[in-house]
């Protein structure tokens, strides 16, 4: 099963990636318990609501929604650090996010929006996962019919 650190590592990943080669690739991904002063220009992930439930007898379904927090370098000049950070975030999650070789989750849309001059970037990631067999009993191996 995937966990929600193996989910927060794959986001983290992919925002390292997405940055490589621009002006912001030395931007920091800070931890979430951090406190002020918050440390500008830096990265902040967050996994919000998180839902989980059973889909079937067999399988689980897991809804998430991910922020993904910018604080610009100037924090009374933000507008266009905000602008470039977004273009680049939003890139990030076109494609489905790998949590581990060959388990992916599909991204459907990335919202942005500016609060208090802090970017946020927020999506909901959903996926059913196959539970782990626990049934002991034997198999059937031939079933005779007479009609």
């Amino acid at each position: 099963m995937v966990t929600l650190i193996e989910i927060n590592k794959a986001i983290n990943d992919r925002i390292k990636e997405s940055k490589l080669g621009t002006e912001f690739n030395n931007v920091p991904i800070i931890p979430e318990d951090v406190s002020e002063p918050i440390i500008r220009p830096s990265i902040k992930v967050s996994i919000g609501y998180s839902s989980n439930g059973n889909f079937n007898a067999h399988c689980r379904e897991k809804t998430l929604t991910c922020r993904v927090y910018f604080f610009a370098r100037d924090r009374y000049k933000y507008k266009i650090d905000n602008l470039k950070m977004q273009d680049i975030l939003e890139n990030a999650f076109l494609n489905d996010l790998e949590i581990k070789e060959g388990f992916f989750i599909p991204v459907d849309n990335v919202e942005s929006e500016v609060i208090d001059t802090v970017l946020v970037c927020s999506f909901d990631l959903y996926t059913v996962e196959e539970l782990a067999d626990t049934d002991t009993s034997e198999l059937m191996e031939t079933l005779e019919l007479n009609l």
